[in-house]
Parts: C-alpha cells; sequence; structure tokens
C-alpha cells in the first residue's frame, strides 16, 4: 500500500487536532500549573498550524495561511521549552522573547515570499527556528526538577530527534536542495508527516504524565523548605517564610498574630571577658529556654544576631504580655543556675498585627525595637510596640 502525500498530512492533521483537543479539555478540567498551561498553548499552535496548511492544501494561493502555519509550527516547539522552563521553575519572560522571535521571524519569511513562494515559501527560517526551539527544549528536559522525572526522558527523545532533524533538514535544503534525492528520501513531507504523528503522540502522552506529578505536589505557589537548627530553632529564611504564610490567613479571619522578641546582647561582652565557654552555655541555656517556655503552638525563629523570635496566633493581649514576662523571669532564673560569672540583660519585646498590621517585615522590626528598649529600660519590662 502506497500513502500519498495527502493522506499521509491528513493523517498527521487528524493525529494533532485530536491529541491537542484532548490536551485542551483537560488542561480546562484541572488547575493547573504554568508549565501545563504553556505546554496547552503549544497544542493549541499545533492546531492553527494543522488548520492553516488545510486551507493552503484547498486553495495554493493562500500564502497568508502558509506564514500562519509556518508561525504555528516554531510556536508549537517554543512553548513546549517554555513549558520545561516553567516546570523548572526557571523564568521565562527573556525565553517567551526569544521564542516570540523565532515565530515572527518564521511567519514573516513566508509572508514576505508571498504567492510565488510556492510549496517551500520560508522553509530555511522554519526548519532552523523548529530545531533551535526543540534543542533547547530538549537541553531544559535534562535539567532541574523535570530531569529528575523519569518520564521527562521520552520528552529529551522527541525534542531532541525534532531538533536534530529539522536542522539536518535545513542543511540538505540549502546545500543541495529539495529536489536532490537525499532530501525526497530522508527530509521530504512523507518523511515529515510520520515523524509528526509519532513525536505527537509521544508528547501529548509524557507531558501529561509531567503536568500530572507536578499538581500532585504543586499545593500553593509559594513553596519554600524548612530548615531547622539542631536544637529545634528555625533558621532566619524558613521562619520568614512559615511566619508570613500564617500571617496572610490571619488576615483572612482577622486573627491576631503576635510576634515576640527576645534578645540578649551580652554574650560578646561574656565571651571576651570570661570566655568562650561561659558566653557558650549562656547562648545555649537562651535558646533552649525560648524554645522550653514559648507557647505550645508557636514558631520559634532566629532574628537578628542576638534575637530570637516567637510567633503565634492569641485572643488576649493580657496572655501575651503575662507569657512574655514570665518568660523573662524564667530565662533569668535559668542563667543565674548556671553560676556564670555575669547574668545578661533580657529584653523582650511584642509586635501584635491588630497595631502593626500583617506584613511581617513591619512586625518583625518592631518587636526588635521594643526588645531593644526593655534592654535599655530601668526595670527591663517587657515593652509593647505601638502602632
Amino acid at each position: 500500500m502506497t500513502l500519498d502525500h495527502f493522506t499521509l498530512s491528513l493523517a498527521a492533521a487528524v493525529v494533532i487536532i485530536v491529541s491537542g483537543v484532548v490536551y485542551l479539555f483537560e488542561t480546562l478540567m484541572r488547575r493547573d500549573g504554568l508549565s501545563g498551561r504553556l505546554w496547552a498553548v503549544a497544542f493549541l499552535a499545533g492546531i492553527l498550524t494543522v488548520l492553516s496548511y488545510l486551507v493552503w492544501a484547498a486553495d495554493a494561493s493562500a500564502y497568508l495561511a502558509v506564514a500562519i502555519g509556518n508561525a504555528g509550527f516554531v510556536a508549537t516547539a517554543g512553548f513546549i521549552w517554555l513549558g520545561c522552563r516553567a516546570f523548572n521553575g526557571r523564568p521565562v519572560r527573556y525565553a517567551a522573547a526569544f521564542t516570540v522571535l523565532l515565530v515572527l521571524v518564521a511567519g514573516l519569511a513566508a509572508l514576505f515570499a508571498g504567492p510565488e513562494g510556492g510549496d517551500w515559501a520560508g522553509a530555511v527560517p522554519l526548519f532552523v527556528n523548529t530545531g533551535v526551539a526543540a534543542l533547547l527544549g530538549a537541553v531544559e528536559s535534562r535539567r532541574g526538577a523535570i530531569g529528575r522525572r523519569w518520564s521527562s526522558a521520552g520528552l529529551t527523545i522527541v525534542l531532541g530527534v525534532e531538533g536534530s532533524w529539522f536542522l539536518a533538514r535545513a542543511a540538505v535544503f540549502i546545500f543541495l536542495g529539495p529536489e536532490s534525492e537525499l532530501f525526497r528520501t530522508w527530509f521530504d513531507t512523507v518523511v515529515s508527516s510520520f515523524l509528526t504523528i509519532t513525536l505527537t503522540i509521544i508528547t501529548v502522552v509524557v507531558t501529561s504524565v509531567l503536568r500530572a506529578s507536578e499538581s500532585n505536589v504543586r499545593g500553593q505557589r509559594d513553596v519554600y523548605t524548612l530548615s531547622i537548627g539542631v536544637d529545634g530553632v528555625l533558621l532566619p529564611a524558613s521562619f520568614t517564610s512559615a511566619v508570613s504564610t500564617m500571617l496572610q490567613r490571619a488576615a483572612r479571619v482577622k486573627e491576631t498574630m503576635c510576634v515576640v522578641s527576645i534578645r540578649i546582647d551580652d554574650v560578646s561582652r561574656i565571651a571576651t571577658a570570661f570566655g568562650p565557654a561561659e558566653a557558650e552555655q549562656v547562648a545555649a541555656s537562651w535558646r533552649a529556654g525560648v524554645r522550653r517556655y514559648a507557647p505550645t503552638a508557636s514558631m520559634v525563629g532566629e532574628g537578628e544576631p542576638g534575637s530570637l523570635l516567637i510567633a503565634f496566633v492569641t485572643a488576649s493581649f493580657s496572655d501575651v504580655r503575662r507569657m512574655a514576662s514570665i518568660m523573662q523571669r524564667r530565662l533569668l532564673d535559668d542563667f543565674s543556675a548556671l553560676g556564670i560569672s555575669v547574668v545578661p540583660v533580657v529584653g523582650v519585646g511584642i509586635a501584635l498585627s491588630d497595631r502593626l498590621g500583617y506584613d511581617f517585615p513591619a512586625l518583625k522590626n518592631a518587636a526588635d525595637m521594643a526588645a531593644t528598649r526593655s534592654m535599655t529600660s530601668s526595670d527591663a519590662s517587657v515593652i509593647v510596640a505601638e502602632g
């Protein structure tokens, strides 16, 4: 059985349209991430390409359809590359600008060729730009989060084969011409249709698997990893991320968030005057005491040097002040029990969201400033930051 160009082109069109419609329908049915939406645009561009080429097949004078089809073909490979970058969490702004440039060059080349361009109007920019975009996608599919998923190997192979084939097609077209035996055997429309059908099927399967795995772990857009010291105190970046999330949730339900800063600034002076061993005792007792006396449901993390922070939701201002005062006394008692040469001053500052708003940096700075004033006050009392 011999398959002519029209039959194979029609088969490729059916495969692309069916695959694209299924993928787009699935996109509408799920809460997709940026990568899934970009891949959906790639399939939409593929459908536009097929429809444009069908219009050109029906009317050979419709050179505008060829320009749109060529631009859509490049856009398909380009948006698959952009989807891979988005999956890896990499910025897509400049990559998107480069993709738009490739698409415009391919489309304008066919447009400027006009009706006299014939079957191969704008062929070289089409081949080269598609090959470049596909190879960029193949490289990106081996990096970062997408590269760690075994299913991405299929996408790498697809894009690698597509990119290499189109660049080779461009070289043969330039140096030997479309009428050469080599081009008609390995790079003609028949081979292109077979390749398109195969690559489309593999691509729709692989991208569907990838975006399903992404949606399972994506959750909210702001993803962070908590880093905790060996003594159980959150490191600064982790504490900031976690408390910022708590503040967002508290703001929605109008709950009051409290940030407490506990400062001791005498550790370095103790180390200078009495040795590092005594200073380490003070620091260890301070960190352990803050965790021990903090409310059960609170988060404890590092702030500025010499400062530990506690964050929690509260319903009573008096309870917060009483808790902070008790913590201050207990920390001083723990220092006294160490039998050290000098007991450091403990400053405690409180910042409340109902007075200062739900901005974490503002609450943190206000609590630290209040703790500093607490250390220099005559009675070393707990200080509450005012709005």
